[in-house]
């Protein structure tokens, strides 16, 4: 069976439930069950439904929160990684403990003697 939207669901629900009155539970008592769980099912349906979307607003303003806590916290550890550097120094290895790289030179690579004992051949450069 395929399955229908749930706005028609609902639409053929509240026709159904507005379209059976006293007369004809009275004509047929065996519906008056039936109809009260069906309008049980569709108060309970609206109740779960403006739920939702009370949750779905809290989320909005949770998620929003949460981007602004990201934002500044972001600021935050930003500066303190700047103090710890003004405090150690920014070459100080004890800043690694924090997380936070020191910063290295990087020494230039030697080139190695040629094994002809001439000149030192750089990597990059073709050989002859």
């Amino acid at each position: 069976m395929p399955r229908t939207r749930v706005a028609i669901t609902l639409e053929d629900w509240e026709r159904l439930a507005q379209g059976v009155t006293a007369e004809t539970t009275a004509e047929a008592p065996q519906l008056q069950f039936t109809h009260e769980r069906l309008q049980g099912f569709l108060e309970e349906f609206k109740k779960l439904s403006l739920e939702q979307k009370f949750h779905d607003s809290r989320k909005r303003e949770v998620t929003r929160r949460m981007n602004e806590i990201l934002e500044e916290g972001r600021r935050t550890a930003a500066a303190l990684k700047v103090g710890l550097k003004q405090h150690f120094g920014n070459r100080n290895e004890d800043l690694v403990r924090f997380g936070v790289r020191p910063f290295r030179r990087k020494r230039p690579d030697t080139a190695a003697p040629a094994p002809d004992g001439g000149e030192p051949r750089s990597s990059g450069e073709p050989s002859e």
